[in-house]
């Protein structure tokens, strides 16, 4: 006995609806696996300046009931991998339909380099860092900012600054004023 063949359009039929069953159970899975709470905001303040504050705030809420989570947050310097400040808090308890808001602050003067930084926010059960409470992924938001100088300018900022004033010294000599009486 001969075994049925599929062949031509029949089988690029049955690939179709193979592809159509797969991603109905790919979206049937991200419906099971809803996310308990919900990143409604997330700000934070440009710092244009050297030794800025920088304001960071958000606003969390819970899709079900949340217990025992905290929110981790991380700067990012422009290159995408250093981390140059950090930040976490405890939330209380929440039901269902309840916000949470956070605000802290902290200055540029640890930053690396003027550039565009990077801030993730993890919402995560107690004690884990998987942002499961958000999906799986961190929410990020982009700012800028203009950090202070860097160690190694300051002292060559001085002897600048030194050099300067020693080849005008004659300038600061003091001299003689006539009064008129």
């Amino acid at each position: 006995m001969q075994k049925p063949t599929i062949s031509g359009w029949g089988r690029a039929g049955l690939s179709f609806a193979a592809a159509l069953v797969a991603a109905a159970f790919v979206a049937v899975g991200i419906a099971w696996a809803a996310q308990d709470g919900t990143v409604v905001s997330l700000t934070a303040s440009d710092a244009p300046s050297p030794g800025q504050t920088i304001t960071i705030s958000a606003t969390l809420l819970a899709n079900s009931a949340i217990n025992n989570s905290n929110v981790y947050y991380e700067i990012l310097a422009p290159d995408g991998t250093t981390v140059v400040a950090t930040h976490t808090t405890d939330p209380p308890n929440m039901a269902a339909g309840e916000t949470f808001s956070d605000s802290w602050t902290t200055t540029n003067t640890s930053f690396t380099a003027p550039g565009t930084y990077s801030l993730r926010l993890c919402w995560s059960p107690g004690g884990s860092s998987g942002c499961q409470i958000i999906g799986g992924s961190p929410s990020v938001v982009s700012f800028y900012s203009v950090p202070t100088l860097s160690a190694w300018l300051w002292p060559m900022g001085l002897a600048l600054l030194g050099w300067f004033l020693w080849a005008r010294r004659a300038d600061f000599q003091p001299q003689v004023v006539r009064v008129r009486e």
